[in-house]
């Protein structure tokens, strides 16, 4: 399995919409000439991708998104692969300033090719993917957080010193407008 973490600077809910716009990859997905939903059932959905590389392949994927937190992917059918998987997991940046994704990847070409080189290929995909995707968010419009999100995790406070920080699951803030609690990743506004 070859994994990779990458910075992007876009909130959670961004990056949740674009990675689950399937039918959408074409315009940031290296290599995606073509993308469309194929089935749709709660969750869960099945797209037909055509990526453009060394050789143009065809792939039937199932998507299984896990709300805001990201989304598993599995192979269906192709012609050109055995075997074709992954997940990417979204959590929002430590110092509160964009998202940070984790991508894991297995991918089998068959006994034609051999493993190490897949691994190779498998880690480019990533890695390109991952620097498409950042410059993507980069070149959208900033969204307002989603209807169903209280609020996002408090801004780091900037040290004169660096040190680890203690895990937070409390913060209560006084503001000219109120006070504001920080409780686990969500925040609530009150008025004095």
């Amino acid at each position: 399995m070859i994994k990779a973490v990458i910075n992007v600077p876009a909130p959670r809910h961004q990056v949740y919409a674009v990675l689950t716009e399937y039918d959408k990859y074409e315009a940031w997905l290296p290599g995606c000439k073509e993308a469309k939903i194929t089935a749709k059932n709660g969750s869960s959905t099945d797209a037909e991708i055509t990526i453009s590389s060394m050789k143009t392949m065809t792939m039937a994927l199932r998507f299984e998104a896990d709300g805001s937190q990201g989304l598993t992917f599995r192979l269906l059918r192709s012609s050109d692969l055995k075997g074709y998987s992954g997940s990417y997991r979204l959590m929002d940046a430590a110092d509160g300033n964009g998202t940070v994704v984790i991508t894991e990847m297995e991918l089998d070409a068959g006994a034609m090719v051999p493993k190490f080189m897949v691994d190779r290929m498998a880690k480019k995909s990533i890695d390109d993917t991952g620097a498409a995707l950042r410059e993507y968010l980069k070149k959208l419009p900033p969204s307002a957080a989603p209807p169903s999100t209280v609020g996002a995790a408090p801004a780091a406070q900037p040290a004169a010193v660096k040190r680890k920080r203690a895990r937070r699951i409390l913060r209560v803030t006084k503001t000219g407008e109120g006070i504001k609690i920080w409780y686990m990743g969500r925040e609530v506004n009150m008025k004095d």
